[in-house]
């Protein structure tokens, strides 16, 4: 009996000085990190969102649009258009707004009358340059900058 009284006082000292371990460990990495110099660098982007995007803002409540191609066979064009114009011009914001549906309609026709095939091989630069020509002949006050697509999926 007194030698396992005397093997579980060691193993009390041992885990003892195995906590004071992990705690000078601890206590050390804190310390380390508190007077550790912070990285002088450059941060990566110090600019506001604002600031980034520059003045520009983005149209996109066009919504989802469910087009059907001129395919025979029923093929169907899913697209979300969003719009870039200068965030400066409220005026044309609004005029934007004011041509909601015709803005639609114009994507919607134009969309239409292509075939899936054309859709598929035609580059996307060309139908882009081809949408905002037809979108900036409904508007007056300025003009789209840029288009994107948010979704563009041709079911068949």
């Amino acid at each position: 009996m007194a030698k396992n009284k005397q093997k579980s006082v060691t193993l009390y000292q041992f885990l003892k000085y195995v906590l004071f371990v992990v705690i000078a460990i601890i206590i050390a990495g804190s310390v380390f990190s508190l007077f550790k110099k912070k990285d002088s660098g450059e941060p990566l982007n110090s600019q506001s969102p604002s600031e980034i995007r520059g003045k520009k803002a983005l149209y996109s409540d066009l919504g989802k649009l469910r087009i059907p191609t001129a395919d025979e066979s029923g093929g169907t064009l899913v697209v979300f258009p969003v719009l870039e114009y200068n965030s400066d011009d409220k005026a044309f914001e609004e005029e934007i707004v004011q041509k909601k549906e015709k803005i639609r309609k114009s994507i919607i026709d134009w969309f239409s009358q292509k075939t899936a095939y054309e859709l598929y091989t035609m580059p996307e630069t060309e139908v882009k340059k081809e949408l905002l020509g037809n979108i900036n002949s409904l508007l007056n006050l300025s003009r789209i900058k840029h288009i994107y697509f948010k979704e563009f999926v041709i079911l068949e």
